[in-house]
Order: C-alpha cells, then structure tokens, then sequence
C-alpha cells in the first residue's frame, strides 16, 4: 500500500485533459452494434448467454454516451468485449453462439479499434 495522497487524482469529465465524447460516427457505430447485440439477445434462451448479451449492450451504450467519464468509457469497452465473448460461450454450440462470435469478430472488434483511437489517446 502506498503513502502518496490521492488529492492529485482526478475522475472528473475534464474535457481539458482529452476527457472528450467520442466521435459521432464512432458512438454511432457503437449505438448500432449495442441494438445489434440486443437482437441477438431477444433470440437466446432465457439463462447466462442472454444475460451476458445483456450486459455487452449496456457495455455498448454506456462507451457511446457524451457524459460518461474516460475511465468508465476506457471499462466498458473492455467489458463490451468480454461480455458478448462470454455469451458466445455460454450460448453452446447453437446458431446463437455462431451469430454472437459472427457480430464479435466482424462488427464489434472493428468498432472497438476504431473508439480505442479516441478513448486511449
């Protein structure tokens, strides 16, 4: 454990410090794979994969939001990623998991390359 102080840290939405919203095609982009997601979603069975579906279309949203703070956003596209990967496996060899590893690899790893230029720069 450390001594320093914590006084200095900061997670406040600082727009001075590159804390910015991403750029509307990107939020877009993520709006839409987030709706693409929950599509997905509705066709699984009620259990783990649909609610890991879930969570990766919250994930999707809450990185495309203006107000959310780049620590958040930086967390949820990583979540976006492990959720939708997690529900694939969860989905168990079914035309569902073969959609959700479809979506992952084509459409949401693309979109989150293109939102990690704006989040880590």
């Amino acid at each position: 454990m450390s001594n320093r102080t914590r006084a200095a840290d900061t997670t406040e939405h600082d727009p001075e410090a590159g804390d910015e919203p991403l750029s509307p095609d990107v939020a877009a982009a993520l709006r839409d794979v987030a709706d693409r997601i929950d599509g997905c979603a509705g066709s699984l069975p009620i259990g783990p994969a649909r609610h890991h579906a879930r969570r990766a279309a919250v994930a999707a949203r809450t990185t495309a939001a203006e107000d959310v703070r780049l620590a958040d956003r930086r967390m949820a596209i990583g979540t976006l990623v492990t959720e939708l990967r997690t529900a694939a496996d969860e989905a168990d060899a079914t035309r569902a998991q073969y959609d959700l590893l479809q979506l992952l690899y084509e459409d949401v790893l693309p979109v989150t390359r293109e939102a990690s230029a704006d989040i880590y720069a």
